[in-house]
């Protein structure tokens, strides 16, 4: 049996036809599921509901589990979690199986099944992070009506006051506002 606990042995799987096999699986998360934008946090515990079922030439494999995926508003920088629920369902064929025969011409439809490995073991991994990273929201928002940060001070406009501004000299008249100085204009009478 493999250490990794997303290689399932189909051994105590009976193949008649509509037999099934649940097994819970538990799986620590490396660093990379996910997106650069949103992603598990690494080293979280994931906990995989995994019901196999024998079917004619292979296994049909269903998932379920659920994941927080976090990341940064892209306007804000606040941290952003998202909470899915996630299922999955694909066929792992046998070697050899007719469904494979059938699409030997095309070469990459055939790369895309998913095959029952050595030793009669299926790995889950590939399915389970096909249905993980598609969640990942490649442009999070903390809210939809997110303000973002003042370009010029980088403070939030949230917590900014309603009159906050910048007076920012032209870069052409600075050597003209340089002679006034700290000295405060007259009053007009």
């Amino acid at each position: 049996m493999s250490e990794n606990p997303l290689v399932l042995s189909l051994a105590r799987l009976p193949r008649a036809l509509g037999s099934t096999r649940h097994e819970d699986v538990s799986w620590i998360v490396p660093d990379d599921l996910g997106t650069p934008s949103m992603a598990v946090a690494p080293g979280s515990v994931l906990d995989v509901s995994v019901d196999m079922t024998s079917i004619d030439d292979g296994v049909l494999v269903q998932l379920a589990t659920s994941v927080d995926l976090e990341g940064e508003c892209v306007r804000c920088l606040d941290g952003v979690r998202r909470h899915h629920e996630v299922t999955s369902s694909e066929v792992y064929c046998e070697p050899g199986a007719p469904a494979l025969s059938a699409q030997g011409e095309d070469e990459t439809e055939s790369q895309d099944l998913f095959m029952i490995g050595e030793r009669d073991t299926i790995s889950i991994e590939t399915q389970l992070r096909d249905a993980i990273v598609p969640l990942a929201d490649p442009r999070p928002l903390c809210r939809p009506d997110c303000e973002g940060l003042c370009d010029v001070c980088g403070e939030k406009w949230a917590e900014l006051p309603a009159d906050h501004e910048h007076f920012v000299v032209d870069p052409r008249l600075a050597s003209l506002a340089s002679l006034l100085g700290d000295f405060p204009e007259p009053e007009r009478s």
